[in-house]
């Protein structure tokens, strides 16, 4: 994995396994095992941000995303690193955790959603109807764990 600093973010570029998804009819990226930009990935020309305090987990759904043709910034693993890696860069969609070592990403996620990214939780917490409430209720949440295909059924109508 080899982490770039662009604009006071990290964009991490990795070699993905392309059958974790099954986008791609079973086949291997370009040259070097690296996935080729194409224009035919679900994902695209998205800029997706991670928010997730698990390393591993966040690592994964970053692999995800990308093998969909996502520019993804982070994983993040706080509030307070997501906006520092944000800073005041354009943004497509969100994936955040619901609670980052104690910390919960709802004013995060409300305040994605005025910058006009689409935003969904992935969370253990996705069938604990007492925790969204209000404006928060109305975002999409898939349950962890989960898989690629299912992280990405729930992404992709958003996009």
């Amino acid at each position: 994995m080899i982490v770039e600093k662009l604009n006071r973010r990290r964009t991490f570029k990795m070699n993905v396994l392309w059958w974790m998804t099954g986008l791609d009819g079973g086949s291997k990226g370009g040259a070097g095992g690296e996935k080729a930009p194409s224009p035919g990935l679900p994902l695209s020309g998205k800029t997706v941000l991670v928010v997730e305090d698990e390393f591993f987990v966040g690592l994964e759904i970053a692999q995800t995303l990308e093998a969909a043709g996502a520019d993804v910034i982070g994983p993040a693993r706080s509030v307070e690193e997501a906006e520092e890696l944000l800073g005041g860069g354009t943004l497509d969609m969100a994936v955040l955790d619901v609670d980052l070592d104690g910390q919960y990403s709802f004013d995060l996620a409300l305040a994605l959603q005025q910058r006009g990214a689409r935003v969904v939780f992935a969370t253990a917490h996705a069938d604990d109807s007492g925790l969204f409430r209000g404006p928060i209720a109305a975002i999409p949440r898939i349950g962890k764990p989960t898989t690629a295909r299912a992280l990405l059924r729930t992404l992709l109508p958003l996009s």
